[in-house]
């Protein structure tokens, strides 16, 4: 029976790794849509119609056989004060070889431009007919006063990975003080720790203002944000991004979008959208959220009226993010969904909440 504990308890180990190290562990990933734009490269090869005149060519009349001259002009060259040759004025030897020996064409200038003319209309009359494309959300936008008081959320957080269902535990930590703030999100699995999602920044009249995020599970990688020089790094060598108004990393989002609702609550109707610039381990490209119809989530056995935003994914193989916000609990998310494209996904549903004190003022973690 003992060894039988201890595999069990090694199986569960093992998928649970797979949780906290898999792709479906909160690594949102949302492309831009310049990376599905393809850049097409041609080649044209031009054969000159002079050089296959001279092999159809036959001599008439009493004029002498033609020689080599080391004057001569190449056959593809053209000179302007010399009148045109009959052959290259006829049409292609191919089409018309006994036209240039018996009735030799005058030299006319105005039909040999004539292609190059048509060829130029012809381009300019026909544009790409692609519609503009649409245009964008309004950035979103907020007053300090509306940002949440200090809580601590407690997730249950159920899961599938590669067709493995799991199961865990999460929080969501936020803490603010007139000038910073500090927020994190923490999934937890029986014998392997927590994987920790963090967010700095400091306070602004536009709300939250992110410094950096990080990622720490057995390492930390992290996105650093240049507001200087208007530049998001990345500490895992991506190109860096530039830095737009109003952006939010994966963390800081939730709170952001709270402190939207709780400033001004009848400005979001169902339907409508907003577009933040959301920064990543990998990418910063600006996430567009809609807003749904009220929907009810079951916590502690009793249905909670929420407003849910749906971020839909971009790309062929982008992720799905969910949020349910509870205007009973300042609009802060009670549920938090990631869905993958290969079906993987996570699923935190809150258990518990506790108020926090206000972030100390020394607390700046940059």
């Amino acid at each position: 029976m003992a060894a039988l504990a201890w595999t069990t308890a090694l199986v569960a180990a093992v998928h649970l790794a797979v949780l906290l190290g898999g792709p479906a562990a909160l690594q949102v990933s949302l492309s831009s849509p310049q990376r599905i734009t393809a850049t097409l490269q041609t080649r044209t090869i031009s054969v000159p119609a002079a050089t296959a005149a001279p092999a159809s060519r036959t001599p008439t009349g009493p004029r002498p056989p033609a020689q080599p001259s080391p004057t001569q002009p190449s056959p593809t060259q053209s000179s302007p004060a010399q009148p045109a040759p009959p052959e290259p004025a006829a049409a292609p030897a191919a089409i018309a070889p006994a036209a240039s020996r018996d009735t030799p064409s005058p030299p006319a200038p105005a039909t040999a431009e004539t292609p190059p003319a048509n060829t130029e209309v012809v381009a300019q009359a026909a544009p790409p007919n692609n519609p503009p494309p649409p245009a964008e959300p309004a950035p979103l936008g907020l007053t300090v006063g509306a940002l949440p008081a200090p809580v601590l959320i407690g997730y249950k957080l159920t899961g599938q990975e590669k067709g493995l269902n799991y199961y865990a535990s999460g929080e969501l930590r936020w803490q603010h003080n007139p000038t910073h703030y500090e927020a994190s999100l923490t999934i937890k699995a029986f014998l392997l720790g927590s994987r920790i999602f963090s967010s700095v920044g400091s306070v602004g009249p536009q709300g939250l203002m992110p410094l950096r995020l990080g990622d720490k599970w057995r390492g930390e990688k992290a996105t650093h944000f240049d507001a200087e020089n208007h530049r998001i790094h990345f500490s895992n060598n991506k190109p860096s991004a530039d830095l737009q108004a109003g952006a939010q990393d994966q963390v800081s989002l939730y709170v952001q979008l709270a402190a939207a609702m709780a400033g001004d609550p009848e400005r979001f109707k169902p339907g409508s959208s907003v577009s933040i610039q959301t920064a990543t381990l990998n990418d910063a490209v600006p996430w567009t959220l809609t807003l749904q119809a009220e929907e009810n989530v079951q916590v502690d056995g009793k249905p909670l009226p929420t407003l849910k935003w749906v971020c839909l994914p971009r790309g062929k193989y982008d992720t799905q993010v969910e949020l349910w916000l509870s205007r009973s609990h300042a609009w802060m998310p009670v549920r938090i969904r990631i869905s993958q494209v290969n079906g993987s996904f996570i699923d935190m549903a809150m258990d518990s909440i506790q108020p926090l004190a206000p972030l100390a003022n020394t607390a700046n973690k940059s």
